[in-house]
């Protein structure tokens, strides 16, 4: 399955088998999702295949939103399950505390999930809520990088960008994947 998203341009961020009081929404069926898989963007590695996607060049409001729900929505049709967003509430869905049960993530000290390996430049598109069990890896917990971190260089910036780009790990998105960020929350 990880091949087939990454085609798309979406990475299988992990996932885990929901249990009561996880907040993952029933199947359009009824049943209770067997997995939960998490979508989304690992750096800057998926961005080239979302600047070639229609929903980027059309003018059209939320291209990103847009773009995310047409292939995610398809993953769940393919596979019988339910695509679930961080974005379209209120009320909105517990992606950060999904995260968490499914990959190493940890919180910085700006409040924001780090990766191990991507830093603070990663994001989370969606998710597939599956009918089956599937065989997952084990999540390793979640240590922050930034316990490590002894100058704390995000604290000292001013901005949000800024303070984003001072973090050590991982790499920062493009020019054009942080411009049109930008644009789309009003700061640019």
């Amino acid at each position: 399955m990880a091949a087939e998203f990454a085609a798309q341009g979406l990475a299988l961020r992990g996932g885990f088998h929901p249990a009561a009081g996880d907040d993952v929404p029933d199947l359009p069926d009824g049943r209770r999702a067997g997995t939960l898989l998490l979508l989304g963007w690992t750096g800057g590695q998926q961005w080239s295949a979302f600047a070639s996607a229609p929903e980027h060049r059309d003018g059209q409001a939320n291209p990103l939103d847009r773009w995310s729900r047409r292939l995610i929505d398809a993953e769940a049709g393919r596979h019988g399950g339910l695509a679930l967003y961080p974005f379209g509430g209120p009320p909105f869905l517990p992606f950060l505390r999904w995260a968490i049960r499914a990959e190493p993530v940890a919180q910085s000290p700006l409040g924001l999930l780090i990766h191990p390996s991507w830093g603070l430049w990663h994001a989370w598109r969606g998710a597939l809520a599956l009918p089956q069990p599937l065989d997952l890896p084990p999540n390793p917990p979640g240590i922050s990088p930034c316990v490590q971190c002894l100058t704390r260089p995000c604290l000292a910036p001013v901005g949000f960008d800024a303070a984003r780009a001072a973090c050590p790990v991982g790499e920062p998105y493009g020019a054009a994947q942080q411009a049109f960020h930008r644009k789309a929350a009003g700061r640019g």
